[in-house]
Protein backbone atom coordinates (compact mmCIF):
# COMPACT_ATOMS: atom_id res chain seq x y z
CA UNK A 1 0.00 0.00 0.00
CA UNK A 2 1.43 3.15 -0.70
CA UNK A 3 0.78 6.09 1.05
CA UNK A 4 1.19 10.31 2.05
CA UNK A 5 1.80 12.92 4.18
CA UNK A 6 -0.61 16.05 5.55
CA UNK A 7 -1.38 17.32 8.60
CA UNK A 8 -1.13 15.56 12.17
CA UNK A 9 -4.34 16.87 14.38
CA UNK A 10 -5.04 15.60 17.99
CA UNK A 11 -8.20 15.52 20.13
CA UNK A 12 -8.47 17.19 23.55
CA UNK A 13 -7.27 15.14 26.28
CA UNK A 14 -8.66 14.29 29.71
CA UNK A 15 -6.96 15.68 32.85
CA UNK A 16 -5.47 11.99 33.64
CA UNK A 17 -3.90 11.85 29.74
CA UNK A 18 -2.77 15.48 30.14
CA UNK A 19 -0.89 13.69 33.48
CA UNK A 20 1.06 11.97 30.89
CA UNK A 21 2.99 14.80 29.64
CA UNK A 22 4.68 15.41 32.65
CA UNK A 23 6.52 12.35 33.42
CA UNK A 24 8.81 13.61 35.92
CA UNK A 25 6.11 14.35 38.30
CA UNK A 26 6.37 12.17 41.75
CA UNK A 27 3.07 11.23 41.64
CA UNK A 28 2.70 10.12 37.80
CA UNK A 29 0.51 6.79 37.60
CA UNK A 30 3.28 3.93 35.91
CA UNK A 31 0.39 3.30 33.90
CA UNK A 32 -0.24 6.61 31.85
CA UNK A 33 3.62 7.26 31.54
CA UNK A 34 3.24 3.51 29.44
CA UNK A 35 0.78 5.65 27.67
CA UNK A 36 3.00 8.65 27.04
CA UNK A 37 5.97 6.34 25.44
CA UNK A 38 3.54 4.34 23.42
CA UNK A 39 1.59 7.68 21.75
CA UNK A 40 5.24 9.04 21.13
CA UNK A 41 6.72 5.79 19.63
CA UNK A 42 3.15 6.43 17.65
CA UNK A 43 4.20 9.71 16.98
CA UNK A 44 7.92 9.33 16.23
CA UNK A 45 6.96 6.81 13.74
CA UNK A 46 4.57 8.60 11.87
CA UNK A 47 7.55 10.47 11.16
CA UNK A 48 10.07 8.16 9.80
CA UNK A 49 7.77 5.92 8.26
CA UNK A 50 8.30 5.25 4.49
CA UNK A 51 5.70 2.87 4.43
CA UNK A 52 2.28 4.08 7.05
CA UNK A 53 1.13 0.80 7.08
CA UNK A 54 3.83 0.31 9.64
CA UNK A 55 2.68 3.01 11.64
CA UNK A 56 -1.03 1.52 11.79
CA UNK A 57 0.76 -1.98 12.74
CA UNK A 58 2.37 -0.53 15.03
CA UNK A 59 -0.18 2.05 17.16
CA UNK A 60 -1.98 -1.58 17.58
CA UNK A 61 0.08 -3.37 19.03
CA UNK A 62 0.90 -0.56 21.48
CA UNK A 63 -2.39 0.61 22.45
CA UNK A 64 -5.03 -2.55 22.52
CA UNK A 65 -2.38 -3.86 25.73
CA UNK A 66 -2.68 -0.14 27.51
CA UNK A 67 -6.75 -0.05 26.64
CA UNK A 68 -6.88 -3.97 28.25
CA UNK A 69 -8.68 -4.84 25.03
CA UNK A 70 -8.02 -8.83 23.78
CA UNK A 71 -8.10 -7.61 20.05
CA UNK A 72 -8.29 -4.67 17.39
CA UNK A 73 -9.21 -3.87 14.23
CA UNK A 74 -8.53 -0.56 11.45
CA UNK A 75 -10.59 -0.55 8.83
CA UNK A 76 -10.47 2.19 6.26
CA UNK A 77 -13.12 3.46 3.57
CA UNK A 78 -13.25 1.99 0.37
CA UNK A 79 -13.74 3.95 -2.87
CA UNK A 80 -17.42 3.69 -3.62
CA UNK A 81 -17.48 5.43 0.05
CA UNK A 82 -20.06 2.84 1.23
CA UNK A 83 -17.84 -0.15 2.17
CA UNK A 84 -15.02 -0.30 5.50
CA UNK A 85 -12.13 -2.92 4.44
CA UNK A 86 -9.89 -3.83 7.33
CA UNK A 87 -6.15 -2.85 6.84
CA UNK A 88 -4.49 -3.81 9.99
CA UNK A 89 -4.85 -5.97 12.82
CA UNK A 90 -3.88 -7.47 16.60
CA UNK A 91 -4.24 -10.14 18.06
CA UNK A 92 -7.09 -11.76 15.93
CA UNK A 93 -6.23 -15.75 16.04
CA UNK A 94 -5.28 -17.53 12.26
CA UNK A 95 -8.39 -19.53 12.24
CA UNK A 96 -9.91 -16.03 11.74
CA UNK A 97 -7.57 -14.37 9.54
CA UNK A 98 -9.78 -15.05 6.31
CA UNK A 99 -12.72 -13.88 8.05
CA UNK A 100 -11.26 -10.59 8.68
CA UNK A 101 -9.57 -10.25 5.42
CA UNK A 102 -12.97 -10.64 3.61
CA UNK A 103 -15.13 -8.64 6.30
CA UNK A 104 -16.77 -5.63 4.77
CA UNK A 105 -18.83 -3.57 7.07
CA UNK A 106 -21.21 -0.78 5.36
CA UNK A 107 -21.37 2.69 6.78
CA UNK A 108 -23.59 2.76 9.52
CA UNK A 109 -23.55 -0.40 10.84
CA UNK A 110 -21.91 -2.09 13.64
CA UNK A 111 -19.90 0.35 16.10
CA UNK A 112 -17.15 0.72 13.11
CA UNK A 113 -19.60 1.79 10.89
CA UNK A 114 -21.39 3.64 13.36
CA UNK A 115 -18.69 5.60 14.71
CA UNK A 116 -17.75 6.81 10.39
CA UNK A 117 -21.11 7.90 9.78
CA UNK A 118 -21.90 9.83 12.86
CA UNK A 119 -18.28 11.00 13.65
CA UNK A 120 -18.29 10.16 17.57
CA UNK A 121 -17.19 7.37 19.97
CA UNK A 122 -18.84 4.80 19.86
CA UNK A 123 -19.13 2.58 23.17
CA UNK A 124 -20.73 -0.96 23.24
CA UNK A 125 -20.67 -1.75 26.67
CA UNK A 126 -22.38 -5.45 26.84
CA UNK A 127 -22.31 -7.06 23.30
CA UNK A 128 -24.64 -9.44 24.16
CA UNK A 129 -27.38 -7.16 25.02
CA UNK A 130 -27.95 -5.29 21.86
CA UNK A 131 -29.86 -7.46 19.54
CA UNK A 132 -28.51 -5.33 16.27
CA UNK A 133 -25.42 -6.90 17.06
CA UNK A 134 -27.30 -10.53 17.02
CA UNK A 135 -24.84 -11.26 13.51
CA UNK A 136 -21.74 -10.85 15.80
CA UNK A 137 -22.92 -13.34 18.90
CA UNK A 138 -20.87 -16.32 17.14
CA UNK A 139 -17.33 -14.74 16.64
CA UNK A 140 -17.60 -13.05 20.13
CA UNK A 141 -18.50 -16.05 21.70
CA UNK A 142 -15.85 -18.27 20.18
CA UNK A 143 -13.27 -15.64 20.75
CA UNK A 144 -14.33 -14.47 23.97
CA UNK A 145 -15.17 -10.66 23.41
CA UNK A 146 -18.19 -9.15 25.12
CA UNK A 147 -17.21 -5.22 25.03
CA UNK A 148 -16.60 -2.97 21.76
CA UNK A 149 -15.22 0.78 21.85
CA UNK A 150 -14.80 2.38 18.12
CA UNK A 151 -13.63 5.63 17.38
CA UNK A 152 -13.73 7.37 13.54
CA UNK A 153 -10.71 8.68 11.68
CA UNK A 154 -11.38 11.73 10.08
CA UNK A 155 -8.87 12.87 7.90
CA UNK A 156 -7.83 16.66 6.43
CA UNK A 157 -10.74 15.65 3.49
CA UNK A 158 -13.43 14.27 5.89
CA UNK A 159 -13.64 10.42 7.27
CA UNK A 160 -11.58 7.52 5.91
CA UNK A 161 -12.49 5.06 8.46
CA UNK A 162 -12.50 3.48 12.01
CA UNK A 163 -10.80 1.85 14.83
CA UNK A 164 -12.48 -0.70 16.96
CA UNK A 165 -10.85 -2.32 20.08
CA UNK A 166 -12.55 -5.43 21.29
CA UNK A 167 -12.53 -6.63 25.13
CA UNK A 168 -13.13 -9.71 26.74
CA UNK A 169 -15.98 -8.74 29.10
CA UNK A 170 -18.46 -5.74 29.42
CA UNK A 171 -16.94 -2.90 30.71
CA UNK A 172 -17.55 0.93 30.56
CA UNK A 173 -13.96 2.96 29.51
CA UNK A 174 -13.39 6.09 31.90
CA UNK A 175 -11.78 9.11 30.36
CA UNK A 176 -8.08 8.66 30.20
CA UNK A 177 -9.03 5.43 28.33
CA UNK A 178 -11.05 7.63 25.39
CA UNK A 179 -8.92 10.06 25.34
CA UNK A 180 -6.02 7.62 24.46
CA UNK A 181 -8.37 6.12 21.77
CA UNK A 182 -8.92 9.77 20.59
CA UNK A 183 -5.15 10.31 20.65
CA UNK A 184 -4.99 7.38 18.31
CA UNK A 185 -7.86 7.98 15.82
CA UNK A 186 -6.27 10.92 15.44
CA UNK A 187 -2.89 9.88 14.54
CA UNK A 188 -3.92 6.60 12.28
CA UNK A 189 -6.10 9.52 10.42
CA UNK A 190 -2.86 11.41 9.50
CA UNK A 191 -1.31 7.64 8.44
CA UNK A 192 -4.18 7.24 6.26
CA UNK A 193 -3.76 10.97 4.71
CA UNK A 194 -0.14 10.44 4.29
CA UNK A 195 -0.92 7.10 2.50
CA UNK A 196 -3.04 8.66 0.51
CA UNK A 197 -0.83 11.36 -0.69
CA UNK A 198 2.08 9.28 -0.80
CA UNK A 199 0.06 7.17 -3.32
CA UNK A 200 -1.16 10.00 -5.33
CA UNK A 201 2.93 11.17 -5.40
CA UNK A 202 3.85 7.82 -6.73
CA UNK A 203 1.21 7.26 -9.35
CA UNK A 204 1.70 11.08 -10.86
CA UNK A 205 5.52 10.17 -10.91
CA UNK A 206 4.55 6.98 -12.75
CA UNK A 207 2.92 8.96 -14.89
CA UNK A 208 5.51 11.67 -15.56
CA UNK A 209 7.90 9.10 -16.51
CA UNK A 210 5.86 7.41 -18.79
CA UNK A 211 5.28 10.60 -20.06
CA UNK A 212 9.00 11.92 -20.36
CA UNK A 213 9.61 8.48 -21.89
CA UNK A 214 7.25 8.84 -24.77
CA UNK A 215 8.45 12.43 -25.18
CA UNK A 216 11.65 11.12 -25.85
CA UNK A 217 10.99 8.21 -27.99
CA UNK A 218 9.01 10.84 -29.93
CA UNK A 219 11.84 13.20 -30.31
CA UNK A 220 14.46 10.27 -31.07
CA UNK A 221 12.15 9.27 -34.24
CA UNK A 222 11.05 12.74 -35.29
CA UNK A 223 15.23 13.84 -34.99
CA UNK A 224 15.99 10.15 -36.71
CA UNK A 225 13.79 10.85 -39.34
CA UNK A 226 14.56 14.55 -39.86
CA UNK A 227 18.17 13.63 -40.34
CA UNK A 228 17.17 10.79 -42.81
CA UNK A 229 15.13 13.38 -44.56
CA UNK A 230 17.96 16.04 -44.80
CA UNK A 231 20.64 13.12 -45.99
CA UNK A 232 18.01 12.31 -48.42
CA UNK A 233 17.90 15.46 -49.42
CA UNK A 234 21.41 16.59 -49.53
CA UNK A 235 22.56 13.12 -51.64
CA UNK A 236 19.78 13.48 -54.38
CA UNK A 237 20.66 17.79 -55.31
CA UNK A 238 23.89 16.72 -55.39
CA UNK A 239 23.90 13.78 -57.62
CA UNK A 240 21.40 16.28 -59.83
CA UNK A 241 23.76 18.91 -59.65
CA UNK A 242 26.64 16.50 -60.65
CA UNK A 243 24.99 15.10 -63.47
CA UNK A 244 24.57 18.99 -64.50
CA UNK A 245 27.97 19.73 -64.08
CA UNK A 246 29.66 18.84 -67.80
CA UNK A 247 26.43 20.86 -69.01
CA UNK A 248 27.41 24.27 -67.25
CA UNK A 249 31.21 23.52 -67.97
CA UNK A 250 30.46 23.48 -71.92
CA UNK A 251 31.28 20.08 -72.09
CA UNK A 252 27.99 18.63 -74.02
CA UNK A 253 27.77 20.32 -77.25
CA UNK A 254 24.33 22.66 -77.63
CA UNK A 255 23.30 20.81 -80.47
CA UNK A 256 23.10 17.73 -78.21
CA UNK A 257 21.35 19.09 -75.25
CA UNK A 258 17.58 18.48 -75.14
CA UNK A 259 16.86 21.65 -73.45
CA UNK A 260 18.29 25.52 -73.85
CA UNK A 261 21.77 25.84 -71.95
CA UNK A 262 20.21 28.44 -69.28
CA UNK A 263 17.19 26.14 -68.30
CA UNK A 264 19.62 23.32 -67.36
CA UNK A 265 22.13 26.20 -65.66
CA UNK A 266 19.07 27.27 -63.60
CA UNK A 267 18.11 23.53 -62.63
CA UNK A 268 21.55 22.69 -61.52
CA UNK A 269 21.30 26.46 -59.42
CA UNK A 270 18.36 25.00 -57.86
CA UNK A 271 19.88 21.70 -57.19
CA UNK A 272 23.00 23.97 -55.67
CA UNK A 273 20.79 25.81 -53.58
CA UNK A 274 19.29 22.99 -52.17
CA UNK A 275 22.28 20.86 -51.21
CA UNK A 276 23.36 23.79 -49.28
CA UNK A 277 20.32 24.39 -47.61
CA UNK A 278 20.14 20.67 -46.59
CA UNK A 279 23.64 20.65 -45.25
CA UNK A 280 22.97 23.95 -42.74
CA UNK A 281 19.75 22.77 -41.85
CA UNK A 282 21.29 19.06 -40.71
CA UNK A 283 24.26 20.83 -39.23
CA UNK A 284 26.37 19.13 -41.63
CA UNK A 285 27.94 21.96 -42.65
CA UNK A 286 29.23 24.41 -40.23
CA UNK A 287 31.06 27.77 -40.17
CA UNK A 288 35.16 28.79 -40.07
CA UNK A 289 34.89 31.63 -37.16
CA UNK A 290 37.54 34.36 -37.54
CA UNK A 291 37.82 37.64 -37.64
CA UNK A 292 35.90 39.38 -40.53
CA UNK A 293 36.35 42.88 -41.70
CA UNK A 294 32.22 44.00 -42.17
CA UNK A 295 32.81 45.61 -45.37
CA UNK A 296 35.15 43.20 -47.15
CA UNK A 297 31.58 40.67 -48.02
CA UNK A 298 29.44 43.61 -48.84
CA UNK A 299 31.98 44.96 -51.63
CA UNK A 300 32.58 41.13 -52.94
CA UNK A 301 28.84 40.36 -53.11
CA UNK A 302 28.53 43.68 -54.50
CA UNK A 303 31.41 42.90 -57.45
CA UNK A 304 30.31 39.45 -57.71
CA UNK A 305 26.81 40.91 -59.23
CA UNK A 306 28.83 43.37 -61.13
CA UNK A 307 30.45 41.09 -62.17
CA UNK A 308 27.26 39.63 -63.81
CA UNK A 309 26.24 42.81 -65.65
CA UNK A 310 28.02 45.77 -66.05
CA UNK A 311 25.10 48.34 -65.64
CA UNK A 312 24.07 47.29 -62.15
CA UNK A 313 21.60 49.88 -60.56
CA UNK A 314 23.39 49.72 -56.94
CA UNK A 315 25.09 52.31 -54.78
CA UNK A 316 27.68 51.71 -52.30
CA UNK A 317 27.75 54.27 -48.87
CA UNK A 318 30.41 54.42 -47.03
CA UNK A 319 30.54 53.96 -43.22
CA UNK A 320 30.65 56.85 -41.54
CA UNK A 321 32.60 55.32 -38.31
CA UNK A 322 35.61 52.99 -37.87
CA UNK A 323 34.23 49.68 -38.15
CA UNK A 324 35.15 46.57 -35.85
CA UNK A 325 35.84 43.50 -36.97
CA UNK A 326 33.30 40.81 -36.21
CA UNK A 327 33.84 36.95 -35.43
CA UNK A 328 31.92 34.80 -38.19
CA UNK A 329 32.69 33.26 -41.43
CA UNK A 330 33.41 35.52 -44.00
CA UNK A 331 33.02 33.35 -47.15
CA UNK A 332 29.40 32.60 -45.25
CA UNK A 333 28.72 36.62 -45.16
CA UNK A 334 29.36 37.28 -48.23
CA UNK A 335 27.42 34.27 -49.93
CA UNK A 336 24.40 35.40 -47.53
CA UNK A 337 24.75 39.18 -48.79
CA UNK A 338 25.29 37.94 -52.51
CA UNK A 339 22.11 35.52 -52.50
CA UNK A 340 20.13 38.46 -50.34
CA UNK A 341 21.58 40.88 -53.28
CA UNK A 342 19.82 38.78 -55.90
CA UNK A 343 16.72 38.86 -54.47
CA UNK A 344 16.61 42.57 -53.84
CA UNK A 345 17.79 42.81 -57.71
CA UNK A 346 14.84 40.61 -58.63
CA UNK A 347 12.43 42.37 -57.17
CA UNK A 348 14.09 45.98 -57.85
CA UNK A 349 11.43 48.41 -60.45
CA UNK A 350 14.07 49.76 -63.02
CA UNK A 351 13.97 53.30 -61.34
CA UNK A 352 15.45 54.56 -58.47
CA UNK A 353 19.21 52.30 -57.36
CA UNK A 354 19.54 50.04 -54.74
CA UNK A 355 21.60 51.52 -52.26
CA UNK A 356 23.59 49.07 -49.54
CA UNK A 357 25.88 49.67 -46.96
CA UNK A 358 27.13 49.09 -43.70
CA UNK A 359 26.32 50.34 -40.14
CA UNK A 360 27.29 50.27 -36.55
CA UNK A 361 24.81 49.47 -33.68
CA UNK A 362 25.41 48.78 -30.32
CA UNK A 363 26.83 44.87 -29.95
CA UNK A 364 25.68 44.62 -33.79
CA UNK A 365 26.92 45.31 -37.37
CA UNK A 366 23.93 46.05 -39.76
CA UNK A 367 24.25 45.26 -43.55
CA UNK A 368 21.19 47.49 -44.74
CA UNK A 369 19.97 47.27 -48.76
CA UNK A 370 16.92 49.77 -49.78
CA UNK A 371 15.12 50.14 -53.06
CA UNK A 372 12.34 50.85 -55.02
CA UNK A 373 9.83 47.60 -55.29
CA UNK A 374 8.45 44.88 -54.18
CA UNK A 375 9.67 43.64 -51.24
CA UNK A 376 10.84 40.39 -49.54
CA UNK A 377 8.12 38.32 -48.02
CA UNK A 378 7.95 37.05 -44.26
CA UNK A 379 11.57 36.67 -42.89
CA UNK A 380 10.04 35.75 -39.48
CA UNK A 381 9.47 31.69 -40.55
CA UNK A 382 11.56 28.88 -40.86
CA UNK A 383 13.65 28.42 -43.75
CA UNK A 384 12.42 25.24 -44.76
CA UNK A 385 8.95 26.67 -44.27
CA UNK A 386 10.24 30.30 -46.21
CA UNK A 387 11.58 27.85 -49.29
CA UNK A 388 7.78 25.97 -49.43
CA UNK A 389 6.52 29.17 -50.04
CA UNK A 390 8.50 30.16 -52.68
CA UNK A 391 8.74 27.52 -54.51
CA UNK A 392 4.21 27.29 -54.21
CA UNK A 393 4.40 31.47 -54.97
CA UNK A 394 3.34 32.47 -58.03
CA UNK A 395 6.34 33.64 -60.52
CA UNK A 396 9.81 33.54 -59.28
CA UNK A 397 11.80 36.36 -58.33
CA UNK A 398 13.21 38.20 -61.25
CA UNK A 399 10.43 37.49 -62.91
CA UNK A 400 9.88 40.99 -64.62
CA UNK A 401 11.25 42.50 -67.48
CA UNK A 402 11.48 45.34 -65.50
CA UNK A 403 14.35 43.59 -63.25
CA UNK A 404 18.22 44.21 -64.08
CA UNK A 405 17.99 40.12 -63.11
CA UNK A 406 15.43 38.97 -65.45
CA UNK A 407 15.38 35.69 -65.99
CA UNK A 408 19.21 35.71 -64.27
CA UNK A 409 19.75 31.19 -64.10
CA UNK A 410 22.04 32.11 -60.62
CA UNK A 411 18.20 33.32 -58.83
CA UNK A 412 16.20 30.78 -57.45
CA UNK A 413 13.42 30.17 -55.22
CA UNK A 414 16.11 28.67 -52.49
CA UNK A 415 17.57 31.70 -51.98
CA UNK A 416 16.18 33.27 -49.70
CA UNK A 417 15.85 30.38 -47.28
CA UNK A 418 18.99 29.47 -47.62
CA UNK A 419 20.44 32.92 -46.69
CA UNK A 420 17.94 32.94 -43.65
CA UNK A 421 19.33 29.48 -42.51
CA UNK A 422 23.08 30.92 -43.02
CA UNK A 423 22.21 33.89 -41.16
CA UNK A 424 20.52 32.19 -37.83
CA UNK A 425 23.58 29.38 -37.79
CA UNK A 426 26.03 32.61 -37.55
CA UNK A 427 24.05 33.94 -34.42
CA UNK A 428 22.35 36.70 -36.45
CA UNK A 429 19.12 38.25 -38.18
CA UNK A 430 16.82 39.41 -40.58
CA UNK A 431 14.39 42.17 -40.66
CA UNK A 432 12.63 43.58 -43.83
CA UNK A 433 10.89 47.17 -44.30
CA UNK A 434 7.72 46.82 -46.01
CA UNK A 435 6.75 49.97 -47.91
CA UNK A 436 4.05 51.91 -45.25
CA UNK A 437 5.29 49.76 -42.69
CA UNK A 438 8.86 50.93 -42.53
CA UNK A 439 10.61 50.47 -39.47
CA UNK A 440 13.73 52.54 -40.41
CA UNK A 441 12.27 55.57 -42.16
CA UNK A 442 13.02 54.77 -45.29
CA UNK A 443 9.75 55.81 -46.75
CA UNK A 444 8.12 54.23 -49.55
CA UNK A 445 11.38 51.81 -50.17
CA UNK A 446 11.40 48.21 -49.47
CA UNK A 447 14.32 47.14 -47.31
CA UNK A 448 15.88 44.37 -46.01
CA UNK A 449 18.62 44.70 -42.72
CA UNK A 450 20.79 41.56 -42.04
CA UNK A 451 22.48 42.01 -38.57
CA UNK A 452 25.36 40.09 -36.53
CA UNK A 453 26.69 40.75 -33.18
CA UNK A 454 29.93 42.62 -32.74
CA UNK A 455 31.53 43.05 -29.93
CA UNK A 456 32.17 47.35 -30.07
CA UNK A 457 34.27 47.51 -26.58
Amino acid sequence: MDHSQTHVSFAPASPSVTATLSPERGDADPHLLRELRAIREIAHAFLLADRPSEVQQLALDRVTPLLGASFSLIMHLGDDGELLHPVAQHEWPVSHRNWIGALRVRVGDGPSGAALAEQRLVEVPDLFADPSLEAWYPVAEELGFRSIVAAPLIGHDGPVGAVAFYFSDPTSVDDAQRALVRLVADQLAATADKAAMIDTLRRTNAALADANEALEGEARRADAARHARDRFVSTLTRRVRESLDPVAAGDIPDDALGAPRDALAAARAVARAAEELASIECAERVPDIGDVDPREPLLAAVQEWRSERVALPVTLGEPTVLLPTMRSDAAWVRRILSLLLGQVLARHGGHDPVHVDVELGRGFVAHRMEWTGDPLPDLARGAIELAVAENDSDGAPGDSDRSPTAGHPRITALDLALAVAMVRRLGGDLYRDVPGETRTGAGGRAGVTVVFPVDDA
